[in-house]
């Protein structure tokens, strides 16, 4: 699909999540508003459309195995850079830069890239903009929280005198003030990232629709039909949410300092670099179907996910950082995303 083609898609899709984005200011989409169009989009609206597409989109071709090569390659290269970008050229901790990496190469697959890819290309990018969000998302959603996790308790050991050195081994453990770390978690928090990513409705619903797609099943007719409506309200309903969720991302911009260095070097790794990575793939060493490699490259120019400020705050690791590259990525997109569609 060339630029025009898919500037002419876009720009409605965009206007919804600036619609989003005016509406969270009123008062009917402030407080638990908010939270209630997420959670339809997110627990029903966005899984019964890739179910439905998913499951009607046929298996004949079968899965292109050097998609998944790729887009795997793609993202250890890009959250790689970022990496670099933060530990190196502007020596951050190794935690902070965990977060620049993110943001190097998480983008909005979920909500953006999903409405965005069904409508430019139709139903047969389905089954490649599913698997593509499965692993862009498994891939930062597991990885950061994991990352900086292990990094903060190897600082955490690092910083550590042990009082008891030299006694026999627990003496320490037995005084009052022996340096002992608290045993980690890590079953709870292997547990709950597995709880989160694999269990979530999204990747749910891929899994039910490879199901239906590989044994030729198919829902009864009333049940086809109301799968069918709540799929229709995933597209506006995503971009809505994005629109809202903005508002959060844009009020942590303005409340904090954001390192414009930093931030440059995030947003040309994302926009830029990511695509003009996947080309490279797509074309020498990855070959794949036409649609396949399209869907790659336009998932690795989506601007950031708010999903990463969230991350990012909840972990207290660069949270003004994220909300400011969420925000800038997603209004550069618009000029960078038909950009990608063009070299694609």
């Amino acid at each position: 699909m060339g630029f025009a083609p898919l500037l002419t898609t876009m720009i409605p899709l965009f206007a919804i999540v600036l619609i989003g984005y005016l509406a969270s200011y009123s008062t009917p989409f402030q407080g638990n508003a908010q939270k209630a169009v997420n959670d339809f989009v997110f627990y029903i609206a966005l899984p019964a459309l890739l179910f439905s597409a998913v499951a009607d989109s046929g298996l004949s071709e079968g899965i292109s195995w050097t998609f998944i090569a790729a887009n795997l390659t793609v993202l250890v290269l890009g959250a790689g850079i970022g990496l670099v970008v933060g530990t190196a050229l502007f020596r951050r901790p190794v935690t902070r830069a965990l977060t620049t990496s993110m943001l190097a190469g998480y983008g909005n697959v979920a909500y953006l890239g999903v409405p965005l890819l069904v409508t430019a290309v139709g139903a047969q990018a389905a089954l490649p903009v599913a698997l593509g969000q499965l692993l862009h998302n498994m891939f930062f959603m597991v990885l950061y929280p994991l990352s900086v996790t292990l990094a903060v308790q190897r600082t955490r050991v690092a910083r550590a005198v042990p009082v008891g050195a030299g006694r026999p081994r627990g003496a320490a453990a037995d005084r009052p003030g022996g340096a002992v770390a608290a045993p980690s978690p890590a079953g709870g928090t292997g547990r709950a990232i597995f709880r989160s990513v694999v269990l979530n409705p999204v990747s749910l619903s891929v899994v039910a629709g490879l199901l239906f797609a590989v044994f030729g099943l198919s829902l009864p007719g009333p049940a086809e039909d109301t799968v069918g409506m709540l799929a229709g309200a995933a597209a506006p309903g995503a971009l809505f949410a994005v629109g809202l969720t903005l508002r959060r991302a844009v009020s942590a911009l303005r409340e904090g300092s954001v390192a414009a260095g930093e931030l440059s070097c995030t947003v040309l790794v994302k926009l830029a670099i990511m695509p003009l990575i996947a080309v490279a793939l797509v074309t020498w060493v990855f070959p794949m179907p036409a649609v396949w490699a399209f869907t790659t490259v336009v998932m690795c120019g989506l601007p950031n996910a708010a999903t990463a400020y969230v991350l990012a705050q909840q972990k207290d690791s660069g949270a003004q950082q994220a909300a400011a590259s969420v925000v800038v990525t997603s209004v550069l997109s618009l000029l960078t995303l038909p950009l990608a569609a063009l070299v694609a």
